[in-house]
């Protein structure tokens, strides 16, 4: 029997696997919203910020999505910084343009919705247990040109399934789907592990210098014009910002542009922007 059970309207992928290949592999929609990579981070800097998923941390009630806590539990301030620029960026001029408020909100109430409220009373807690390819200048190079990613590995717990394992992965699943269809990739029932891997251009590794970081190596760049539907992805973290990104126009993927830090409101650059120059006055 197969170990590993694939949820059947959850995207699946791999490090390897660049996210471009949709054709390839059935279980993954053929059309991709590449906005979804903005929320399948949320996702993930939710998870280290509060140790669980679940439907009633965010609102939508003044027409865009915010958060509705007020801290991190896990004392993480940067989780915190990466969620508020994760929804801050909805009120930037390229956010309104890209319409990210009404994917977000639009994604969030059909996720509240939709969730089984009579059957999932508690989320479940998610502990990280294993990161697999994160960026070194020995990964970099074998992901030249592909749509890569850190695979993170979790074990869900529920204090309603005890040691149910199956029960407490459908739980967290169900918990975790406001984040999106490329969020979740592997659901492991008999394990009680859960996969996510977000892309490359979405993290917040720091560097020194530039010698120090991989990204910067001769000839990478981040292929965000080939993650999902035409254009592409076109948000990275503000810690991205300075290196070589790929921008779709005119029916040719550039490979030479950069990502830019873009101003959220008011003077504050919360993500950057793959374009082809750094605007003035920007950090």
């Amino acid at each position: 029997m197969e170990r590993r059970l694939m949820t059947l309207v959850l995207a699946v992928a791999t490090a390897a696997t660049p996210a471009y290949a949709l054709g390839r592999d059935s279980v993954r929609p053929r059309s991709l919203d590449p906005r979804n990579a903005l929320l399948a981070a949320l996702g993930t800097a939710t998870l280290e910020c509060q140790g669980t998923l679940g439907p009633r941390q965010y609102t939508t009630e003044t027409g865009v999505l915010a958060r509705a806590f007020d801290s991190c539990p896990s004392g993480d301030r940067e989780a915190l910084a990466e969620i508020d620029a994760l929804l801050g960026v909805q009120l930037s001029d390229l956010g309104r343009r890209d319409e990210l408020a009404s994917h977000y909100v639009a994604t969030w109430e059909a996720f509240v919705t939709g969730f089984p409220w009579h059957r999932v009373t508690s989320c479940p807690m998610w502990e990280r247990t294993q990161a697999i390819e994160a960026p070194t200048f020995e990964s970099v190079p074998r992901n030249l040109g592909r749509v890569a990613k850190t695979t993170f590995r979790y074990q869900v717990k529920s204090e309603a399934c005890g040691r149910n394992r199956p029960c407490a992965v459908s739980r967290a699943a169900a918990c975790a789907r406001g984040f999106g269809p490329e969020f979740l990739v592997e659901l492991d029932h008999f394990s009680g592990g859960i996969v996510i891997d977000p892309v490359w251009w979405l993290t917040r590794y720091t560097y020194s210098n530039d010698s120090d970081n991989p990204f910067k190596a001769p000839g990478y760049y981040h292929p965000m014009s080939y993650y999902g539907d035409l254009p592409g992805a076109a948000y990275g973290s503000l810690q991205r910002a300075g290196e070589a990104c790929s921008e779709y126009l005119d029916g040719k993927h550039y490979t030479d542009r950069t990502l830019n830090p873009i101003d959220c409101g008011g003077g504050w650059y919360c993500m950057a922007y793959c374009m082809l120059v750094l605007p003035p006055g920007a950090p």
